[in-house]
């Protein structure tokens, strides 16, 4: 008996240790427990609510800070509900809902308290229609342990955010209750939350990136121009993943009031006094349907932000050539060598000149006049040798005879000329020590085949016609091995690039210790200079200048060994053509 009462008391033991095992925080409203992650010696708190629930009377409102405190201690043990969107097979892994405005992050365990560690978080992209901070592709344990691996440890940190309808609706309605551009107003309230609470988890709110691909790249761009470049001392560095501000449009009331008009009509909305009011005591279930970007009645590319003249005051073109944004903070800014072949259109249909007039004059919101569209189509000639993906040689017929034309101007469009005019204008206004580095990806990606670990080797490269596509680098700078592939020349990169983004995160630099000169030599388009290397993690790399220490911009190209390593080339690929994109940008409303 004695005996048995011995190993009770030492289960019970066993189970009290454990149960204080789990980290907790206070933060101004609270306590949470998160949960500590053994394999990783980390330390995660999920789910963490930054502003109240966004549903009924806070329906297309901006977010309502939270106003309660308690006594008890709550869990951050699972990720939020994704928020909601038509996507629900990828994102509700752990449920959807609009009780969705949450933050994660991730801290190395057994922090010393008297270190204040950088913060980088992470706006996850999805043309701002899709997308979730909990995806295992955002994993943020993998950059955190390669942060302390290198003796550079941060805070990683992610966010979901308010998307399509949900977050961006707009209408005269909208605009003449300010509840205008809510994605980003989340985004700004979710930084508010990280300056209030961050030193409670070990961190420093005086050094906080914000960082995002996609669409979260477009909301970083935004968020560095909000009320004309006021940051509030809510983030400190920038890292933009292929997209700009200047990427998406910004279409206004003409565009908004019908597709908001039919929500409206469909909903039983019509006949109340305030429409916008009346939406808001819709149903969940009922008013879901009508907010799916694929349902809109004038097609088009969903719902985007807005120039409403208060968070985001002009078109971005115009913000960024007269210096109104935030000059002080340093960028790391960068696309990936084949942008374009996503936005191609499918099933073959440019396979003529005729055709790509047409497409380029009708289909692509461009608005641009005739002769505009005959200068593109010179600037960008039917020559698979200088198409997208490059490299390749070959036209990809089954995509369309001239797939690679249609995909090179798309992508200098979108991506490639966007980054080209903010890199100019981030250097021309910069102010205090803040540099832009800017760099392109060049390795084609791993496709995980069947969401297997990498260690299974199901999976191969992503297909040859999307080359170097669009979303590559992700895994690679969130050091992710299950992502990234089998092979030991993308670890190698993965080391090297996570590294680059941690430094920068540290310092606004990415070269860290490693400060060396290098000299550039003569002017060539994407042909590697001779520079001096310094050897990272086992892969020799250039020094990475900053972008204005040549007339003509430098890039960092990032890709393995196999290929050459990396090397820096000037800003000149294709500089005609993206100089030509970016002078008519303005006609696609940015």
């Amino acid at each position: 008996m004695n005996l048995l009462i011995a190993a009770l008391l030492l289960c019970c033991s066993v189970l009290l240790t454990l149960a204080q095992s789990e980290p907790q925080v206070a933060v101004l409203n609270g306590t949470y427990e998160g949960v500590h992650l053994p394999s990783f010696n980390q330390d995660a708190f999920l789910g963490i609510p930054y502003a109240q629930d966004a549903g009924g009377q806070n329906r297309f409102r901006i977010p309502q800070a939270l106003n309660e405190t308690w006594s008890d201690i709550r869990s951050a043990k699972n990720y939020s509900h994704a928020c909601p969107d038509n996507n629900p097979t990828s994102d509700a892994i752990y449920g959807m809902s609009e009780n969705c405005l949450s933050i994660n992050l991730v801290r190395p365990a057994g922090l010393d308290s008297n270190i204040k560690l950088p913060v980088m978080l992470w706006i996850h992209g999805g043309s701002y229609q899709v997308g979730t901070s909990g995806l295992a592709r955002y994993n943020l344990s993998y950059i955190v342990e390669r942060s302390v691996d290198i003796g550079r440890p941060i805070i990683g940190a992610s966010i979901n955010y308010r998307k399509g309808g949900w977050g961006n609706m707009y209408s005269i309605e909208i605009q003449g209750t300010g509840n205008t551009n809510i994605a980003l107003r989340d985004m700004r309230q979710a930084l508010a939350w990280i300056s209030e609470n961050l030193a409670a988890f070990g961190g420093d709110p005086d050094t906080v990136t914000i960082w995002g691909e996609s669409s979260g790249s477009f909301a970083v761009g935004q968020l560095l121009l909000s009320y004309g470049g006021r940051t509030d001392g809510l983030f400190h560095r920038s890292i933009q993943e292929s997209g700009s501000a200047a990427t998406a449009w910004y279409n206004g009331t003409e565009w908004y009031q019908p597709i908001y008009d039919d929500i409206v009509s469909n909903v039983n909305c019509s006949d109340a006094v305030d429409t916008l009011a009346c939406l808001r005591t819709v149903p969940y279930d009922v008013i879901y349907p009508y907010l799916n970007s694929s349902t809109l009645i004038n097609g088009g590319p969903g719902w985007y932000p807005t120039v409403d003249g208060d968070i985001v005051p002009m078109f971005p073109t115009k913000t960024l050539h007269s210096g109104k944004f935030a000059s002080s903070v340093p960028h790391l800014y960068g696309s990936n060598t084949d942008e374009g072949t996503d936005n191609a259109p499918p099933n073959g249909i440019i396979n003529t000149d005729e055709d790509l007039f047409s497409y380029l004059l009708n289909n692509t919101g461009f608005a641009l006049p005739e002769f505009a569209v005959r200068r593109i189509m010179e600037l960008y000639p039917d020559d698979p040798a200088v198409g997208i993906p490059a490299n390749t040689g070959t036209r990809f017929d089954e995509h369309g005879y001239q797939y690679k034309r249609i995909a090179a101007i798309l992508g200098d469009a979108f991506y490639h000329a966007t980054r080209l005019d903010d890199a100019r204008s981030y250097t021309e206004f910069a102010s205090g020590d803040s540099k832009t580095y800017t760099y392109r990806f060049n390795t084609r990606a791993w496709v995980n085949g069947t969401n297997a670990t990498y260690t299974d080797t199901i999976g191969g490269f992503a297909p040859e016609y999307k080359g170097v596509a669009h979303a590559s680098e992700i895994a690679f700078v969130f050091n992710n091995p299950e992502w990234v592939g089998p092979w030991a020349g993308y670890t190698e990169l993965k080391n090297l690039m996570s590294e680059l983004w941690i430094n920068f995160a540290y310092d606004g630099n990415p070269n860290g210790a490693f400060n060396r000169s290098y000299a550039v030599g003569a002017a060539t388009d994407a042909v590697p200079q001779t520079l001096d290397t310094v050897n990272v993690t086992g892969l020799e790399r250039p020094f990475w200048p900053a972008y204005d220490e040549d007339s003509r911009g430098l890039n960092l190209v990032l890709q393995t060994q196999g290929q050459g390593g990396c090397y820096i080339e000037t800003d000149t690929y294709r500089l005609d053509g993206r100089e030509y994109l970016s002078q008519w940008a303005r006609r696609r409303h940015v």
